[in-house]
């Protein structure tokens, strides 16, 4: 695996040593920017610190390394979206069906407004040449969100809403359109001469993704 080669000239300090002059989310916003525009191996902690308003040697106290400061963006952008959506599920007061449509337009606004297609963009892109960061970005993104798309599913079979014979691909399909639907807005809108809007984008999502697990009323005379 690739690491960055510089180092500063004296030892860096412990990883999240606080100082009072560094400004570590100001340096997850910008690692999000240059990972997001550079990808993974043209990536330099210079211009992170640069686009942060930072020394370099201040980026080095709080990380102390490229692939310290991806795995925390990561963490701090990704994961911490996906926590916030498991919270809303997990308090949401209201039909399985109204839980599934507010979770997507929850998760694709949290897509777009934080510019998180970026970071799959660059997963898809480039890590399958960084297998330990490939596994890192399954084990705290893919999975989880998963798993979180499994429980809303869950809960709306239990309930009769959705469908009992639901196939498995139905909990890797919902991340996958939203996460491809945002990309396609964020980076190839402006191509597209038949280009929806961002709200007709998630009109789509959600119909499609209603549509493929509420359960249908069973017609008169079928067992």
């Amino acid at each position: 695996m690739s690491h960055e080669t510089d180092s500063p000239t004296s030892s860096p300090a412990p990883r999240w040593q606080r100082r009072p002059e560094a400004r570590p989310d100001e340096i997850l916003d910008a690692a999000l920017e240059v990972f997001g525009e550079q990808g993974y191996a043209r990536a330099r902690l210079e211009e992170v610190a640069q686009r942060a308003g930072v020394s370099k040697g201040t980026v080095y106290l709080y990380f102390d390394s490229k692939e310290t400061l991806f795995r925390e963006m990561v963490r701090a952008k990704a994961v911490a979206a996906l926590r916030e959506g498991e919270a809303f599920a997990a308090g949401f007061k209201g039909s399985d069906r109204d839980l599934l449509v507010a979770f997507l337009q929850r998760m694709y606004q949290l897509l777009l407004e934080h510019k998180l297609s970026r970071i799959s963009r660059l997963v898809q892109s480039e890590l399958v040449g960084f297998p330990e960061l490939a596994h890192f970005y399954t084990q705290e993104v893919i999975l989880p969100a998963r798993r979180l798309v499994e429980s809303i599913l869950a809960r709306g079979v239990a309930s009769g809403e959705f469908r009992p014979d639901m196939h498995p691909f139905a909990s890797r399909a919902v991340p996958m359109l939203l996460t491809h639907a945002t990309q396609m807005q964020c980076f190839f809108h402006r191509f597209d001469p038949e280009a929806l809007s961002d709200e007709e984008t998630l009109a789509g999502v959600i119909d499609f993704c209603v549509h493929g697990v509420v359960a249908q009323p069973k017609l008169s005379g079928t067992s």
